[in-house]
């Protein structure tokens, strides 16, 4: 199998991995056996094993994680993330990464789209905030920052919470 392929291969694992994942309700989150405060989302496909792994800290907000991809018993895919956002702030989260995942199909450094509103977003509501990605780089290898933003009359718009991000393929 030619680079190329693989590659589209274990991008199309991620995308639909994602599709099943922690942007999804109801997806079980089973905590991780000697790492206290990590939970994990696991996606199987045939020789196909996705492992996506965090923590957070409930003292600070602050969180970070794995997500590997894994063929035939080799890793071959890995990102990394970390930052922190208020409770509040998650179900928008995870509807902007739900949105990129099962709406645009399209890979953006793993995370959510470029710019959105929560009024893009189908049966959502809350407060008003945007949601930023600003990525560098393919799925080969990447980089970058996705922020949370509340709009402000007289301030702009004051960072509510990031995730930075950076991944690279293992093939």
């Amino acid at each position: 199998m030619g680079k190329e392929i693989y590659e589209a291969a274990v991008r199309g694992v991620f995308i639909k991995a994602m599709r099943a994942g922690y942007a999804v309700e109801g997806v079980k989150k089973t905590k991780v056996a000697n790492m206290p405060g990590y939970k994990e989302i696991r996606y199987e496909d045939g020789q196909w094993l996705l492992v996506d792994r965090w923590c957070v800290n409930p003292n600070t907000d602050r969180s970070a994680g794995t997500t590997t991809i894994w063929h035939d018993g080799w890793p071959v895919w890995f990102m990394s993330y970390g930052g922190h956002y208020p409770q509040s702030a998650i179900p928008f989260l995870k509807g902007a990464l739900g949105h990129q995942y099962c709406c645009e199909g399209v890979f953006l450094g793993g995370r959510g789209p470029a710019r959105c509103l929560v009024s893009d977003l189908p049966l959502s509501d809350g407060p008003d905030l945007i949601y930023v990605n600003e990525c560098q780089g393919d799925f080969e290898h990447f980089s970058g920052k996705e922020k949370i933003l509340a709009p402000q009359p007289l301030a702009g718009e004051v960072l509510v919470g990031y995730h930075e991000y950076w991944g690279m393929g293992l093939y």
